[in-house]
């Protein structure tokens, strides 16, 4: 499922990516890999507010819907 639908609170696993070739390096360069947990803390404005690792991360809701996630 996209990354968008998840709750909040909830953890998810990095499945793979739907988006062009440049988008994929700059998440990986964000730190969202496959194979990578995420939590999603906060969901304000069409906006996801997500931690990976020590970090947290604001998503646009079409960039989360191009992170496929299980």
């Amino acid at each position: 499922m996209p990354l968008v639908f998840a709750r909040i609170g909830q953890k998810c696993i990095i499945k793979d990516f739907a988006c062009s070739c440049a988008m994929r390096m700059r998440m990986v360069n964000m730190g969202l890999v496959p194979g990578c947990s995420v939590e999603v803390m906060n969901s304000v404005n069409g906006t996801l507010l997500v931690k990976v690792g020590q970090s947290r991360i604001m998503l646009e809701n079409c960039l989360a819907h191009q992170i496929h996630v299980h």
